[in-house]
Parts: C-alpha cells; sequence; structure tokens
C-alpha cells in the first residue's frame, strides 16, 4: 500500500531582501616584498667583518637570535612583545 504524508509549511514567509550596502568594502592589506631586505640587517666592514645593525632580544625566551624591530621612538620584539623606549636603550 502507498503511504501519502501530507504536511503543513511552516514559516514559509517571503525571502529575505538583499542589503544595499551605503559604505565601501574595506580593502585587506597586501605583503610588500622588499627586494634584498637583508642588506638592512648585517654591515661588512673593510676587514672582512660582519657586523649585526639590528639590536638583540635581552628576555630569556628569546636569545641572541632574535632581533628587534627599530622604530622611530623604541625597539620592539616582535617574538615577546617587549618594547623598549630608544631614551632608556641609550642609558643602557
Amino acid at each position: 500500500s502507498t503511504l501519502h504524508l501530507v504536511l503543513r509549511l511552516r514559516g514559509g514567509g517571503k525571502k529575505k531582501k538583499k542589503k544595499s550596502y551605503t559604505t565601501a568594502k574595506k580593502a585587506k592589506h597586501k605583503n610588500k616584498k622588499v627586494s634584498l631586505a637583508i642588506l638592512k640587517y648585517y654591515t661588512v666592514d673593510d676587514e672582512g667583518q660582519i657586523k649585526r645593525l639590528r639590536k638583540t632580544c635581552k628576555e630569556e625566551m628569546c636569545g641572541p637570535g632574535v632581533r628587534m624591530a627599530n622604530h622611530y621612538d623604541r625597539f620592539y620584539c616582535g617574538k615577546c612583545h617587549l618594547t623598549v623606549p630608544i631614551k632608556a636603550a641609550a642609558s643602557q
């Protein structure tokens, strides 16, 4: 025998109208490739010795291999988030 099911549709309202946005979408940040960026971190003197130009982080978790970023008023470590003002760094 065949079984016929009669189900009522519940909540069969109208389709939701699509929003029209008033402002444009925010442009996503694109990473800029800097060619030969390693030249900013080291320099070679007349005797062939390599000198590091960036300050190293003094925290225990970072160690001597982690360099700090140079900003106009501070040094910043991207690994442990240590921030050292340049005036305080000059006195150390």
